[in-house]
């Protein structure tokens, strides 16, 4: 017969399952990467095949990244023509263009939509420090702005097929567009880095373009609680809408692996 203290061991091993219930997560490799120059890290991750349970990522879905061919062209954000140039952590910021205007030497022929759709649902939120490049087409009969100060034509890309002028205006507003004269015009407008353009014109448009534009994260909640997971010795990973810590025993804690609370089940 089974001596009895083997036949209690159990029993009181499930107790202290049901007061702390968790599961035990494998460390899966969340560690900074590189695309090119581009260091790619918390709350940033590269996608791909993952070694995580599908409730367990390594970031928001919003800041998921592929590497563009071998890395040297920065990385783009998942479902998006949005290419990240550039990230600092520091100030919760990052530089990105967008492929429909920044490719090749014509982007100024495309530049016709409404770059806000791009950031609709995501947790960005353009500079204030940008700068508005504005574009005027499909005027009426020849109705659009020439020579007046600040604009210049822009017709001259090869394959464009229609009238452009461009502008360059102020700080960037998503919601108050500059305020110029367009006649019978449609225009769009796009935030350009306002430190490319220092100094610049108009004229400036295609390395404008080129340049990209400052996106924020700050104030979003998200990787606020990331240094201090650092600091006591975990990882961070993103789970049911949320920050947290996965500690080295491979248990789950918020906001840090320190202190008493319990593990996360």
């Amino acid at each position: 017969m089974m001596p009895r203290a083997f036949l209690i061991l159990p029993f009181f091993a499930s107790l202290l399952f049901l007061v702390y219930p968790h599961r035990a997560y494998a460390a899966a490799d969340c560690s900074p990467a590189k695309c090119g120059d581009l260091t790619v890290k918390y709350p940033f991750w590269l996608g791909g095949p993952s070694k995580s349970p599908p409730d367990l990522s390594c970031g928001h879905p919003a800041f998921e990244l592929s590497c563009i061919g071998n890395g040297s062209a920065g990385a783009s954000m998942r479902g998006s023509s949005l290419h990240v140039l550039r990230i600092d952590y520091d100030s919760s910021s990052f530089i990105a263009s967008h492929a429909r205007v920044a490719a090749g030497e014509d982007g100024v022929c495309r530049t016709d939509f409404n770059i806000s759709i791009s950031l609709a649902l995501s947790p960005f939120k353009i500079s204030a420090t940008n700068r508005a490049l504005c574009f005027l087409y499909g005027c009426v009969n020849g109705t659009e702005p020439t020579g007046g100060p600040g604009f210049v034509n822009a017709t001259g890309v090869p394959g464009c097929g229609k009238p452009i002028v461009a502008y360059l205006g102020g700080s960037y507003d998503r919601d108050a567009p500059p305020a110029i004269g367009t006649g019978s015009c449609m225009y769009a407008y796009l935030p350009v880095l306002g430190t490319a353009a220092a100094g610049a014109t108009a004229g400036d448009y295609g390395r404008l373009l080129k340049s990209g534009f400052l996106l924020e994260w700050a104030g979003t909640g998200v990787g606020d609680e990331c240094p201090g997971c650092v600091a006591s010795g975990g990882g961070c990973r993103y789970r049911n809408g949320s920050t947290v810590c996965l500690c080295p025993g491979g248990e789950l804690r918020r906001p840090t692996c320190a202190g008493t609370a319990p593990p996360l089940p």
